[in-house]
């Protein structure tokens, strides 16, 4: 009886999940995604999520907190233990980039933001897709982005403020993987 009950569950557990294994994906180039974007931006934010980031298989994850605000963007790295690791300050007017590093984690951490973004100011880039995700973004669509050599992947959406915007977006290029989980977006 345990068996079969057992069976009973695994079986409606992934009966459960098949309609999210046949999500249409929709590839659009760099031009396309720029042609579609609302008029309206985004310039003032708070966004909390999860990340991870796998460089040769080598992974790690840990928290995101970006407020942007009158030009200025703060962005703080935190450990899974909520331990902060990094903070970023972006200056849009200056197109500046400020990297401060909690004293354990400099080394290592300014080699990884080197081998992610290649330079700072790539930063931005980040950015504009986290805050304009295309227009073509669904439940049931997944939309990938290609832009020079990163692939950029959309996934799921939240309604906030009449404004559709992903759960999950990855930044991916050869052996980088960048996730984040959004969980949430204060606009």
């Amino acid at each position: 009886m345990r068996i079969t009950s057992v069976t009973l569950f695994i079986l409606f557990l992934t009966a459960c999940s098949l309609p999210f294994l046949h999500q249409d994906v929709e590839i659009l180039s760099y031009d396309e995604y720029k042609n579609a974007l609302a008029a309206k931006k985004t310039e003032n934010f708070y966004l909390k999520g999860k990340i991870s980031l796998f460089i040769n298989n080598e992974g790690q994850t840990g928290k995101i907190l970006w407020d942007s605000k009158d030009n200025k963007d703060t962005i703080h790295i935190l450990n899974p233990f909520n331990t902060k690791i990094a903070e970023i300050i972006l200056s849009s007017i200056e197109k500046k980039v400020i990297l401060k590093f909690s004293k354990n984690n400099k080394k290592g951490s300014e080699e990884l933001i080197a081998k992610i973004f290649d330079k700072k100011e790539n930063i931005f880039l980040l950015k504009e897709f986290i805050v304009n995700p295309p227009r073509q973004l669904s439940n049931n669509k997944s939309i990938t982005v290609k832009y020079k050599n990163w692939n950029i992947h959309f996934q799921g959406n939240k309604v906030i403020r009449h404004r559709i915007l992903p759960n999950t977006i990855e930044f991916e290029k050869a052996n980088i993987s960048l996730k984040i989980f959004i969980t949430d977006w204060v606009l």
